[in-house]
């Protein structure tokens, strides 16, 4: 049965002890956010500088480590800063042989979801480990880079030399 108004702050109650449950099972009570914005001080950010730039790309696993993504956006290293994509710069997959080509043109979460003004900063993409991108920009030669892959759990990783037996 529903609640009345005598009964309101019993079953408010009830429902409040229930999400508790549920949330403290959760690092610090808080469910994980696929895609957040990390901390400056986060161990597992990496980066990359843009050449001829004051920017850089700036990874993070953002959640997405479970469907092999990784999350990244552009930043300011000077400002420690995430900045919006600027102007005239496109980020393009380039297409690897065993895998499906992508759209012409990466879009970033936002576009996607089609936000018409995004707040400085929260723009970001994410895109599968190991996949390789191109970035134009203007008046410079196109930049390529690679998005970081961790090694696969339980499978042998090539070495650069032969380990002795």
């Amino acid at each position: 049965m529903g609640a009345t108004n005598d009964t309101l702050q019993e079953h408010l109650d009830i429902l409040n002890r229930k999400w508790d449950s549920i949330f403290e099972h959760y690092p610090g009570g808080k469910p994980p956010i696929l895609g957040e914005k990390p901390q400056s001080n986060d161990p597992n950010l990496l980066y990359i500088r843009i050449p001829n730039t004051n920017l850089s790309i700036c990874f993070w696993p953002g959640g997405m480590e479970q469907y092999g993504q990784c999350c990244f956006d552009f930043f300011n290293p000077t400002e420690h800063t995430p900045v919006n994509t600027p102007n005239g710069f496109i980020i393009t997959p380039l297409p690897q042989p065993g895998n499906i080509p992508f759209e012409k043109k990466l879009k970033s979460w936002k576009e996607a979801m089609q936000v018409a003004n995004i707040i400085e900063g929260l723009e970001k993409y994410s895109a599968p480990e190991g996949m390789r991108l191109m970035l134009t920009y203007p008046e410079e030669a196109p930049f390529y880079f690679q998005i970081p892959s961790k090694p696969a759990m339980g499978f042998a990783q090539a070495q650069a030399s032969v380990p002795p037996i």
